[in-house]
């Protein structure tokens, strides 16, 4: 019912809805069609509710009070009436306005607030989100000489000069991150951000090639020797990833809690959350494997407890790390250590025997993997869909599609007596040069 509006009315409505529960009171005006006063727990709020042009009854809010007051309530409202009377919309006009003005704020936020927001919201859900982070404006960052400004004022122009200047010392690293910038745009033209996406058409700088480098027994056995100078927590991290043909981030990331080393066969249950192809997968531990994680885990140098974000102490969860409270990173100085290493023993070889050091050819831990394939297959006799499943591979070199979906069979038992066959032959033909001693994969125990 319409009632006259005055002070008084009004603050005893706001009286009787501060002191109960429950939907919103008003007051319907009298004097000028469907301008009401809505009071609840928290505010006090001004409405027209009218018709407009297309039949379809709307409500516009006009105004909080006190802010404003009856009068300037009631020109809101017939100014508002007049606009509908035009064929006109005020609330569609507000909701442009606002979109508007969004607009307006996103296209003020330099580079970097965009790239907070995207970690956040995209990032943060993302296994190597971190990584990405740091390939687009981290400290050799793509990105990182254009953070201040508005992300729509950055022009393919830029990107590709920011992309010639990494690719002169990084190529392939160059590769990458142009993948991760293009991704990032293509979120940002999703989220109105920009209207183009300026590293779309962008071609890589660096031509890649699938890399085929496997070492030698001679080079595996230089690699474990150079692993052992290293101490805690790299060389035992190396020595492991020999043994294990895991992924780095997989190994280096490995929390105590994925190991059953008590189980026979001792086990480390790997989750699809930290894996490249999303499969869990159970990875059997051969006993070099286990005393490798038994050194680690002794090791005065493995921090037992780490500080966690209120000051306090918790114990550390991670095989390797020198914080407590985050797995071993660092991984490019660990590697120029171990390269180190082995240029300074092939140094006093050569020196001994009078000649020439020769450097080992370039090679990456990824290369590891590759060894183990290589030597496993040809060596050892592995067939090539367990070797693949030891590699987390799903076996994509050796089934085809349809027999990978309905053979589910993680051949635990074949992939147990690949990894115990492949530690023998580390023991045996890499640290004690003796071949003929080496197990081959048809003669190893399947349990």
């Amino acid at each position: 019912m319409a009632t006259a509006l005055t002070k008084t009315a009004i603050e005893a409505l706001i009286a009787r809805a501060r002191g109960q529960k429950g939907p919103q009171l008003e007051l319907i005006d009298d004097r000028e069609p469907g301008l009401r006063i809505r009071a609840g727990e928290r505010s006090v709020s001004w409405s027209l509710s009218v018709r407009l042009k297309n039949g379809q009854r709307t409500r516009i809010t006009l105004g909080a009070w006190p802010g404003m007051g009856i009068a300037d309530a009631r020109k809101a409202a017939q100014d508002a009436r007049r606009k509908i009377d035009e064929g006109g919309d005020p609330n569609a006009e507000k909701r442009e306005a606002a979109r508007r003005a969004e607009q307006a704020a996103k296209s003020r936020r330099t580079l970097a607030d965009v790239l907070d927001q995207y970690e956040r919201e995209k990032l943060a859900n993302l296994r190597r989100g971190d990584a990405v982070r740091r390939a687009l404006d981290g400290k050799k960052g793509l990105l990182r000489e254009l953070v201040r400004q508005e992300p729509a004022s950055i022009t393919k122009a830029d990107i590709a000069d920011a992309v010639k200047k990494h690719a002169k010392t990084s190529p392939i690293a160059a590769n990458r991150a142009l993948a991760y910038a293009r991704a990032f745009f293509n979120w940002c033209l999703h989220e109105d951000i920009v209207s183009a996406n300026p590293a779309g058409t962008l071609k890589k700088p660096a031509k890649e090639n699938s890399r085929s480098r496997h070492h030698t027994i001679d080079e595996l056995a230089e690699i474990w020797e150079a692993a052992g100078t290293l101490g805690y927590p790299f060389g035992p991290m190396y020595r492991l990833l020999m043994v294990l043909p895991m992924r780095r981030e997989e190994i280096a990331g490995l929390p105590v809690a994925e190991l059953d080393l008590g189980a026979e066969p001792a086990v480390w249950t790997l989750p699809a959350e930290r894996t490249k192809n999303g499969q869990a997968l159970r990875v059997p531990l051969s006993p070099l494997a286990r005393s490798i994680i038994a050194e680690a885990l002794a090791d005065e140098a493995r921090p037992t407890e780490g500080v966690d974000d209120k000051g306090g102490t918790k114990p550390n969860p991670y095989l390797f790390s020198t914080t407590g409270f985050s797995p071993v990173s660092g991984f490019a100085k660990g590697k120029r250590r171990l390269d180190a290493a082995i240029a300074e023993a092939r140094a006093k070889a050569a020196e001994a025997s009078g000649g020439e050091p020769e450097p080992m050819p370039d090679w990456v831990i990824h290369d590891l993997r590759t060894s183990f394939v290589t030597m496993a297959c040809r060596t050892l006799k592995v067939p090539a869909n367990v070797a693949d499943r030891c590699l987390n591979h799903v076996a994509t070199a050796t089934t085809s599609k349809i027999a990978r979906i309905y053979n589910q069979d993680d051949l635990f038992d074949e992939r147990r007596a690949a990894m115990d066959a492949w530690a023998n032959f580390i023991e045996t033909t890499v640290l004690g040069d003796k071949p003929e001693n080496v197990v081959p994969f048809a003669r190893a125990e399947v349990a």
